[in-house]
């Protein structure tokens, strides 16, 4: 469930099948940038009625773009318990 939103929140912000979607990936393969970050991680709380703040996603590294989209399920279901 929680793969599946990310995935889906991940295919909407940037536009691609979800078939596309590989949780191996970074956000840079898809050529984001902060912006895309804040509107992904709004997309995800939205989808899986969490909030995740910034400090969740600072913890996963010095560069934001380089986080995979598996390290945001695993954000994400921390949160979602």
């Amino acid at each position: 469930m929680i793969e599946a939103a990310v995935e889906k929140a991940i295919s909407h912000q940037f536009g691609v099948n979800e078939d596309f979607v590989n949780l191996d990936k970074t956000l840079a393969e898809f050529d984001a940038d902060s912006l895309d970050l804040v509107e992904l991680v709004m997309g995800i709380e939205d989808e899986l009625g969490i909030e995740i703040s910034d400090d969740s996603i600072d913890a996963l590294g010095g560069d934001a773009l380089k986080v995979t989209d598996r390290q945001l399920v695993d954000v994400a279901a921390k949160l979602k318990g």
